[in-house]
């Protein structure tokens, strides 16, 4: 190995020598040291290497040998390549030791790789829906103080390989809020073998702004970390977000790493400090500069000093100090940190504070509580906010909502806060503040933060639902709003409910001027409602100093906000309610009834109508199930798992199992792999269950790890266990089919449709058609999903059958939102008919005949074989109705031939009559040429007899068919040329 390294040095030196105009190399500078790799001994060489190719050195530095392969110094200090020794890092530079850190992500660092691919096969196939996609662009990027990726149509990894010289340990930050990507992490060792526990691979959702720290242990030796993610659809959305990666255990680190801007640090640090506020700092600083305390202001950690405006009124804000006395004392406050100059040209002033008014009146539903605070009204109570609350009248019930259009303080129930990306952004806690006539987003923070406000409703009293393929409706939510800014800032409605996480209702981009904004709710649960403002856009925030405040005076500002129809809240009237009841709720009646408003009382909806509406007044709230549905409770519409189409029943009943269903297998480029799992019930008497058993699941509550529908799906990722087992993660299950709207063979109902590949191709042919929805709206989906699933009857399908997917997508949708299944099966059809049977008939026995019954293959038939066969009596002799068809068929023959014979004859007369006039015309005996007058007639007139005689020889021919038959043949063969023909007195010649 000795005389190897060697060897190389001198053949690194003779390529120097050989090169042109040589110069002598500077040991100091123009070298590096490299280690060679350990040999058998536990040992390896130092080697220089020069960093100018075109100089020489006389001699070239000898190689060292090193006995220690694991050399590693504590944190704060580096591995001196020159001196072999732990040197301390210098002032503006910071080093773990045995460790790297990562978190300047203003370009890829070296040493990670990135992977970007589209898939090969699914619905997001971009060819096929005519879209040209760069996964460049949702591939993992740099964005200055993060790494993201925004998943999208494609699949993207990061990848980096590090060499542990003793176990060690990995350590990100990450945030990942956007349900649409899947993302994964895979820690392996050089055998492509899973490092660490199995609960790593799937890192949990998070909140918005909110960061989780993931703690993976590894092996000693090389070790392949990547970060991927999957996207699900073709809609940009939140990106993964990585900010740090820290890793320990690698050999040495032979440099310090310089602080980043807006951070310092003195000799052997092992972090870099952020600057305070006021100053600002380059990279690799030793201290941080102080700026210009009365012309200038720098947020903490701040590269560099901005100039401070004059100050407007939107440098302060108002209080109102607690009523004493129907009084309130108005107080002003400089928004902090103060960043405005009162001594320059047309700068204000901060109000005086002590000023006293009347108390504004609470919001609708409110009243001045104990503390001089507005609360709402107790229960069976109402007020309009500027008095105490009064009970409801008899016969009435309080009308609760939340009707907020004061802002003195935020109302009970609701609150604020500020998010940001390293936690410094946030001047306060409290991202809105309340100014009397409206609320607004706070001000003093920095211009990436999220400024969140939100509101915790209990429920709503409708029990909501589906009908006909409209939602019904529990409540309502609407607020007034305006939005003033100066670049394209975000303003965003969202939604979320225990067992859901944060989904986006609406957003507003730029400045919006006032406006109202309503949103039906159709779902009876508890929900946190947000409002939730950024004053940069997406792109710009991740890329923008985390502390920066250019935009301060951006703000969105609510009017009124107004949710209808709650459990909790305050109530500002009353409402009618049946004489005698004690439901103090508003929900006067029980389910399934409406109120008659002429009679004051509940009365039950019709048969097979359910109740829509929050509040069911008149028989209008009532109304029909869709096709194929009935309704025995007047609230929901079901099926028995049975229908009746064109006179024929329909039994479903042993479909009425859950169906796991398989979608086809995705790749991308590189091998990844994952499918779709569907489980379908289709009458929904056991519904159908999608789990998620991804390790982070088992943190969250029971009912949070499942979905239960008509018709739900999962992700589903195929890995390898430890021991070569195939394993399966689930992950993402969604439900496509929370109602049935109908069951019909008409292919269309309302704006559904079954997929055209689907229709019955066989005339005749009787398919039923299940129409199924799910109304919650998505990012990718705003109306929702909908899913149909055509029943069809196949006798050469055993057991369960076939369900069978679109050919062209084959993952279930085209689109992702609407979902076409067709099933094939023998268990589930139309009931034969009489009609339908084949009859066979046996042979008579006995006076006994079998009649064998053979159904169609297109109905369904009796298992019961004793009614597929019957035995009816039978004889010998012919049936009546044959004896009847004999006689009739010997009686016309009959008819036919006497017919045939009269027209004959009368046509020889005719013949006859013919032949002798032709005769006397030819006057063969030479008697010279006579001239014969024109005769009246040629033939016997009608009814007339024959009373020609012919005579030859002394006969006469007699008149019977037989004697002209033998009068013809002997004219043949005893022809007399001189006859004569004697015509009697009805031919007479004139």
């Amino acid at each position: 190995m000795q005389n190897f390294v060697l060897a190389a040095c001198l053949i690194r030196i003779a390529l120097v020598r050989a090169s042109s105009d040589p110069s002598i190399c500077n040991n100091q500078t123009d070298f590096h040291y490299k280690f060679t790799e350990c040999d058998e001994t536990g040992g390896r060489w130092r080697v220089s290497v020069p960093a100018a190719p075109a100089c020489v050195s006389e001699p070239p530095p000898p190689p060292t040998r090193v006995d220690d392969c694991t050399p590693s110094c504590k944190s704060g200090r580096f591995f001196n390549l020159a001196t072999l020794s732990c040197d301390k890092c210098p002032a503006g530079s910071y080093s773990l030791g045995g460790g790297q850190v990562f978190d300047d992500w203003s370009s890829v660092p070296p040493g990670f790789q990135v992977v970007t691919e589209p898939f090969k096969t699914s619905f997001l196939n971009v060819k096929r829906l005519g879209a040209e996609v760069n996964c460049d662009d949702f591939g993992w990027q740099p964005r200055g103080e993060v790494l993201s990726s925004a998943g999208g149509p494609c699949s993207s990894a990061l990848v980096y390989t590090v060499h542990l010289v003793r176990p060690g340990t990995l350590k990100y930050e990450y945030q990942y809020t956007n349900p649409d990507v899947l993302f994964k992490f895979l820690p392996q060792d050089d055998q492509c073998q899973l490092v660490g526990a199995d609960d790593i691979t799937w890192p949990a959702l998070t909140q918005e702004g909110d960061w989780k720290t993931i703690h993976v242990d590894l092996k000693a030796g090389l070790n392949v970390l990547h970060w991927k993610t999957i996207g699900m659809d073709l809609h940009t959305g939140k990106a993964v977000l990585l900010k740090k990666v820290e890793i320990s255990g690698v050999a040495y680190t032979s440099s310090c790493t310089p602080c980043k801007n807006g951070t310092y640090s003195h000799g052997a640090a092992d972090h870099c400090r952020r600057c305070p506020a006021n100053t600002r700092s380059g990279r690799g600083a030793r201290q941080c500069a102080a700026c210009d305390k009365d012309t200038e202001y720098a947020p903490k950690g701040s590269p560099r000093c901005f100039r401070r405006e004059p100050c407007s009124s939107a440098d302060y804000y108002e209080l109102h100090s607690p009523c004493v006395q129907n009084k309130t004392r108005l107080e002003y406050h400089w928004v902090e940190p103060k960043i405005c100059r009162e001594d320059l040209p047309g700068a204000v002033s901060l109000p005086p504070s002590g000023r006293q008014k009347p108390c504004p009146p609470c919001s609708p539903g409110m009243q001045h509580g104990d503390n001089l605070r507005c609360e709402y009204c107790g229960r069976g109570t109402h007020g309009e906010g500027t008095a105490r609350c009064q009970a409801c009248p008899p016969s009435t019930a309080p009308d609760y909502g939340y009707q907020l259009t004061a802002w003195a303080t935020l109302p009970p129930g609701m609150a604020a806060s500020c998010m940001s990306f390293d936690g410094l952004g946030c001047s306060t806690s409290e991202g809105w503040q309340p100014a009397g006539e409206y609320v607004h987003s706070g001000r003093g923070h920095a211009d990436g933060v999220y400024l969140v406000l939100s509101l915790v409703v209990a429920g709503f009293r409708s029990s909501g639902g589906l009908l006909n393929g409209a939602a019904r409706q529990v409540g309502a939510v609407s607020f007034a709003f305006e939005v003033d800014c100066k670049t394209d800032c975000e303003f965003a409605f969202m939604q979320s409910t225990p067992t859901t996480e944060v989904s986006l209702v609406k957003s507003w981009t730029g400045r919006q001027k006032r406006q109202r904004f309503s949103y039906p709710i159709t779902r009876n649960t508890s929900y946190t409602f947000s409002w939730v403002f950024q004053k940069m856009s997406w792109d710009e925030a991740l890329s923008a100093l985390a502390s920066s405040r250019l935009y301060d005076r951006d703000m969105v500002r609510i009017y009124s906000i107004n949710v209808t129809n709650t459990m909790d809240g305050g109530a500002a009237s009353c409402l009618p309610c049946p004489k005698g009841t004690q439901d103090q709720s508003c929900i006067p009646c029980p389910a399934g009834h409406y109120v008659d408003v002429a009679a004051s009382r509940c009365e039950p909806c019709p048969a097979d109508t359910v109740v829509v509406g929050p509040l069911s007044y008149g028989r209008a709230s009532c109304q029909p199930c869709g096709p194929g549905l009935s309704s025995a409770d007047g609230e929901r519409c079901t099926t028995a798992c049975t229908a009746n189409v064109s006179g024929r029943a329909f039994d479903f009943s042993r479909l009425d199992r859950p169906l796991p269903i398989e979608g086809s297998t995705l790749f991308t480029a590189s091998g990844t792999q994952y499918f779709h799992l569907f489980n379908m019930s289709l009458c929904g008497g056991a519904r159908a269950t999608c789990r998620n058993n991804v390790s982070y699941h088992e943190e969250q509550l029971a009912d949070e790890k499942l979905v239960q529908s008509f018709l739900c799906r999962s992700t589903v990722v195929p890995a390898r266990g430890e021991d070569g087992s195939r394993q399966s993660y689930a992950t993402q299950s969604v439900s496509l089919a929370d109602h049935l709207l109908g069951v019909t063979a008409e292919p269309t109902l309302g704006d559904m449709a079954v997929y055209p590949e689907f229709l019955p191709q066989a005339t005749g042919a009787l398919d039923l058609h299940f129409f199924f929805t799910s109304p919650s709206a998505t990012r990718a989906c705003p109306s929702g999903r909908t899913a149909t699933v055509t029943v069809r009857y196949n006798a050469d399908q055993p057991g369960n059958g076939t369900v069978r997917l679109p050919a062209r997508c084959p993952d279930g949708t085209c689109d992702g939102c609407n979902f076409h299944f067709l099933w094939e099966t023998a268990l589930a059809g139309p009931a034969c008919l009489e009609k339908d049977y084949v009859v066979v008939k046996g042979e008579c026995e006995g006076g006994e005949q079998r009649l064998h019954y053979l159904p169609p293959k297109h109905c369904v038939g009796p298992d019961d074989i004793s009614v597929q066969t019957r035995k009816v009596a039978c004889s010998t002799h012919l049936p009546f109705t044959i004896q009847v068809t004999i006689v009739g068929a010997v009686s016309f023959a009959l008819c036919f031939f006497l017919l045939l014979c009269h027209y004959y004859k009368k046509n020889q007369k005719l013949e006859y009559k013919y032949m002798k006039l032709v005769k006397s015309a030819s006057n063969k005996d030479g008697e010279g040429n006579m001239v014969l007058p024109s005769a009246e007639s040629c033939a016997l007139d009608e009814g007339e007899e024959d009373d020609v005689q012919v005579q030859q020889g002394g006969t006469t021919s007699g008149r019977g068919l037989f004697s002209r038959i033998k009068h013809l043949t002997n004219n043949d063969k005893n022809r007399n040329p001189l006859e004569v023909m004697q015509l009697t007195e009805h031919q007479a010649l004139t």
